[in-house]
């Protein structure tokens, strides 16, 4: 029997929704009907295994995050 955790992602704050007394397969199964349903109430829902990410919901996509070049920071030209 392989063991996972289920998180919920609310704002800031995790949740853990399923220990790892809850067999994997009992939490993907749980995670497929909900997804079937779309009742998904966590911003974010992650199934994880043994350090892998196995199944992953996200409602709000997150923006990459976008780094400005000051004139500060870049190359200054040669003097010839």
């Amino acid at each position: 029997m392989r063991l996972g955790l289920t998180l919920n992602r609310i704002g800031n704050a995790w949740q853990v929704t399923h220990l790892p007394s809850v067999p994997l397969a009992d939490q993907l199964a749980d995670f497929k009907a909900k997804q079937v349903a779309a009742e998904f109430t966590a911003d974010e829902t992650l199934v994880v295994s043994l350090g892998d990410t196995l199944k992953r919901h996200a409602r709000k996509a997150s923006a990459p995050a976008v780094i400005a070049e000051s004139e500060e920071d870049s190359p200054k030209p040669k003097k010839k």
